[in-house]
């Protein structure tokens, strides 16, 4: 087992602990220094984290797709899901034959992917200076990442997030290293809570808990948001909003007495956003979470 890689491009040595490369040089989003630190409501949001059932519900399928439409030029289909946080939808994909790798900027991660089964393919990264050459990937994959790009955050008894004055060049860097790594005819999901939707419950105090939000806030992006991003950096990508059906399971908020009231009808809203009669419903403020493909025109 390697115990460092070097770049032959800048001459700098990064480490390989327990098989997982660290290209951080240090600088990590949080500050873990080991399991003592964490708390049993830290714990138990460890716990609550179901990574690979985004795969199996929602993006499997479409992979597998991707993979018989392009099966003359695709074996086996490769992807990368980026701030993969406890990596277990690394080990998921492998297993179903997907080639997948996944990256995140986290010393708690670090410590976590320890257990997974193909930590070799888990790397220590910023999204905006990622270890991959040009086109590594057809497909790649971001949940939830984009909205903590380019603010700042804060907990406690109350979550508050306020916009830095780069917030759009940072998440314009961090799309551009997206697409750099991802091959001409590849695709890039993100999927994120909507901004253009006055109720957030991925970011209140509690799991789940519903937290109102002014479509001003500068926190959670919008499709108008997007797709400007994605025009500054090449006005030839092409981006789509599909229905959320199969990427939430609502199971958290439904442990709040709203969410059981909101699961059916929103379930039965994203499964009218799923037909092509409706599907531009998807991109408009009564759809609560965004999910977004971007490909290059050409690819059409």
């Amino acid at each position: 087992m390697r115990e460092a890689l070097l770049c032959s491009s800048c001459d700098v040595r990064f480490p390989c602990v327990g098989g997982i490369a660290d290209f951080s040089e240090g600088h990590y989003y949080d500050n873990f220094t080991g399991p003592e630190v964490l708390s049993e409501e830290n714990l138990r949001g460890l716990a609550n984290e179901k990574e690979a059932a985004r795969m199996e519900d929602f993006y499997l399928p479409i992979l597998n797709r991707i993979a018989k439409d392009e099966a003359a030029s695709v074996a086996p289909l490769r992807v990368l899901d980026s701030g993969c946080g406890n990596g277990d939808s690394v080990d998921f994909l492998n297993r179903n034959g997907i080639e997948a790798w996944g990256h995140d900027l986290s010393a708690l991660r670090k410590w976590q992917w320890r257990e997974r089964g193909r930590r070799d393919r888990l790397v220590v990264a910023d999204g905006a200076s990622l270890p991959f050459s040009d086109g590594s990937f057809h497909v790649v994959i971001s949940s939830g990442v984009l909205e903590h790009i380019g603010v700042s955050e804060e907990g406690g008894g109350r979550y508050k997030v306020q916009a830095l004055p780069d917030r759009d060049e940072r998440r314009g860097r961090y799309l551009a290293e997206l697409l750099r790594i991802m091959t001409p005819a590849g695709s890039l999901f993100l999927d994120f809570p909507n901004g253009s939707f006055p109720i957030d419950f991925w970011h209140g105090v509690k799991p789940g808990g519903a937290r109102f939000h002014s479509p001003w806030e500068g926190f959670l992006p919008t499709v108008p948001e997007v797709r400007a991003l994605c025009r500054r950096i090449d006005r030839k990508l092409v981006v789509s909003v599909r229905s959320p059906r199969g990427r939430l399971r609502f199971k958290q908020v439904s442990s709040h007495w709203y969410g059981r009231v909101f699961r059916t009808p929103m379930a039965a809203v994203h499964h009218l956003m799923s037909t092509s009669y409706f599907g531009f419903l998807a991109a408009t403020p009564i759809n609560p979470y965004l999910v977004i493909e971007v490909e290059r025109s050409a690819a059409k």
